[in-house]
C-alpha cells in the first residue's frame, strides 16, 4: 500500500511539473495578441456537395511563419434561416482578435432553409439543423485534407476548436456533442440518416470531423444529456432571459419553432456532475447574444474565451485526435530529455517521416523513418515543450508532446 501511494505521489508531482513546464513555454503566444495585422482570404470554397457551393473565410496573422497553428471555426448566427459568414459582428471580431493571438480561424457559411416552413413544419426545421451541421463538419474535414495535402493554411490538424454565435454555436454544440446517431430521437435518427448520416454528405470524406474543444456563444442542445462524462472542454457564454435559444429547456425563438432546445441553465448541470473542464459566464437579466453591439461584453467574451484555450493549449488538456484514435504504438522516451531523444513505432503503424516543432509551431527539424527507433540529437535547441509530428503515408498524422529540460 506504501508503495502505491508514494507511486501515486510522484505521477501527481509530475503531472504538476510537466503542467507548469507547458503553460511557461508559451509565453504570449495564444493569449495576447502579439500581431498587429490579420490577412484575410475570402470565399474559400470548402465544399460542392449537395448541388450547393459552401464557401469560408480564412483569417490569419500576417507575417506569422509558424508551421502548424492551431485553427478556431466559427459559424454565423441568424436562427438557421438567415446571416452570413461576413454578416455577424460577434464572430468577425472572435476571428481576427484570435488571429492576432497566432491562431488560425475561420468564418463559414452553410447551408439555410425557409423561416416560415421552419415555424410550420418541425419535421423541416430539423432537416435544416442538421444539413448545417453536415456542413460544420465538412468544413472540419476540409483543414484536415488541406493538412495532409497542399498544407495552404499550416494548421494543426490535432488542434481544432470551433463554435460560433446563436444558430452558428447550436451548429457546433452538437457536432463536439452528438457521439452517435443513436442519442438522438426516433425522427431525428430518420432525418439524419436520410442526410449522409453521422459524418453528413458534405464532402471531404475520408478526414476526422473531431473537435478538441467548444466557443459557445449562446447555443443550445436538442437534450442536455447530451454532456457526458467524456464530453471536450467549453467555454460558454449566455444571457439568463435569453428566450431565443432558452436558458432552459423550451421551444426556441419565443416558442415559435417547435422543437425543443436547451440552454446553459439546463446542461451546465451535466458539465458539472461529469467533471467536465469548462468555463461558464451568464450575463443576468439579458437576453440573447447580448454581446451583439456592446464593446464590454464583448471584450469579455473575448477575453475569457482567449485565456480558457489559452490555459488548454499550454497545459496540453485537449487531447488530440491521434491521441484518442491511432497513437498507441507511438512512445517516447526518455521524456522529459537531456541531450537525445527516441521516439519508438511498432511494426503495426505506418510512418514515413517524423517532424520536430517547437513551442511557436516552427519545423525545427525532419527525419525519414527508417527504422523502428528514430533518435534526435538536442543540439542547441532551447528548454521547453515541444511536439513530435508523425506523418503517414497517406497523409494522415499523429502528435506527441514532449519536453527538453
Amino acid at each position: 500500500m506504501k508503495t502505491k501511494i508514494y507511486s501515486l505521489v510522484l505521477f501527481c508531482a509530475a503531472l504538476m511539473l510537466t503542467q507548469i513546464t507547458n503553460a511557461q513555454s508559451c509565453g504570449a503566444r495564444y493569449k495576447d495578441k502579439i500581431f498587429s495585422n490579420v490577412t484575410k482570404t475570402s470565399d474559400v470554397v470548402y465544399s460542392t456537395s449537395n448541388g450547393t457551393t459552401l464557401k469560408l473565410d480564412v483569417y490569419e496573422p500576417t507575417g506569422d511563419t509558424a508551421a502548424m497553428r492551431p485553427l478556431i471555426i466559427l459559424a454565423h448566427g441568424g436562427s438557421f434561416y438567415a446571416g452570413s459568414k461576413t454578416a455577424d459582428g460577434t464572430v468577425i471580431t472572435l476571428c481576427n482578435n484570435f488571429a492576432k493571438r497566432g491562431y488560425v480561424t475561420a468564418s463559414i457559411d452553410y447551408r439555410l432553409g425557409q423561416a416560415v416552413q421552419m415555424y410550420l413544419d418541425s419535421n423541416y426545421a430539423i432537416t435544416t439543423v442538421l444539413k448545417a451541421l453536415s456542413d460544420g463538419k465538412s468544413a472540419i474535414r476540409f483543414f484536415r485534407k488541406d493538412a495532409a495535402t497542399s498544407n495552404t493554411y499550416r494548421i494543426n490538424p490535432n488542434m481544432i476548436i470551433a463554435g460560433g454565435n446563436s444558430a452558428g454555436s447550436v451548429l457546433y454544440i452538437h457536432s463536439i456533442y452528438v457521439d452517435s446517431v443513436g442519442e438522438l430521437s426516433p425522427t431525428m435518427q430518420t432525418i439524419i440518416n436520410q442526410n449522409g448520416g453521422f459524418e453528413g454528405n458534405s464532402g471531404n470524406d475520408g478526414y476526422s470531423s473531431e473537435l478538441q474543444a467548444l466557443l459557445n456563444c449562446a447555443g443550445g442542445l436538442n437534450e442536455p444529456n447530451f454532456v457526458g462524462p467524456n464530453s471536450k472542454p467549453s467555454v460558454n457564454f449566455q444571457g439568463d432571459a435569453d428566450a431565443t435559444v432558452p436558458y432552459g429547456c423550451a421551444y426556441p425563438l419565443s416558442g415559435a419553432v417547435k422543437v425543443r432546445l436547451c440552454g446553459l441553465g439546463a446542461f451546465e448541470s451535466f458539465y458539472q456532475a461529469n467533471s467536465v473542464n469548462h468555463v461558464s459566464v451568464v450575463f443576468p437579466g439579458d437576453g440573447h447574444c447580448p454581446w451583439d453591439g456592446n464593446v464590454a461584453k464583448l471584450t469579455k467574451v473575448d477575453t475569457t474565451a482567449a485565456n480558457f484555450f489559452y490555459d488548454l493549449m499550454c497545459t496540453g488538456q485537449i487531447s488530440s485526435v491521434s491521441d484518442v484514435t491511432s497513437d498507441a504504438g507511438v512512445s517516447i522516451f526518455p521524456n522529459p530529455a537531456t541531450d537525445k531523444l527516441n521516439i519508438f513505432i511498432s511494426q503495426n503503424n505506418v510512418y514515413t517521416k517524423v517532424q520536430l516543432i517547437d513551442e511557436t509551431g516552427r519545423l525545427v527539424e525532419e527525419k525519414s523513418i527508417t527504422s523502428s527507433t528514430t533518435t534526435f540529437d538536442r543540439g542547441n535547441l532551447s528548454s521547453g515543450l515541444y511536439i513530435a509530428r508523425l506523418i503517414k503515408f497517406d497523409g494522415s498524422s499523429t502528435t506527441k508532446k514532449l519536453i527538453f529540460n
